[in-house]
């Protein structure tokens, strides 16, 4: 599956170009379709992408967070969570 949206639009004004050559009706919407299917997976890929980034950010926050602790509870560094303080739990 292709990775680049580019390439789909690129692939889509192909199928395009290719349905208005088309000798048959047939061909033509073939054609049309897999314009439109190349148009489709282009919206999905720059979807997936913007997820991906948005869950990047969001495992950089945890990261930075769990850092943070691990600073600020230096004793409770290999505590199991549930011995984390602020989870009822003692550490050291």
């Amino acid at each position: 599956m292709p990775g680049n949206p580019k390439e789909c639009r690129r692939n889509a004004a192909r199928c395009a170009e290719l349905a208005v050559a088309a000798h048959t009706p047939q061909l033509r919407a073939r054609f049309l379709e897999l314009s439109k299917n190349w148009e489709k997976l282009a919206i999905q890929v720059e979807d997936a992408f913007a997820k991906l980034t948005e869950h990047e950010a969001i495992w950089s926050d945890v990261r930075e967070s769990l850092n943070e602790t691990r600073r600020l509870f230096p004793l409770c560094e290999r505590a199991p969570v549930f011995a984390l303080p602020w989870m009822g739990g003692e550490c050291g």
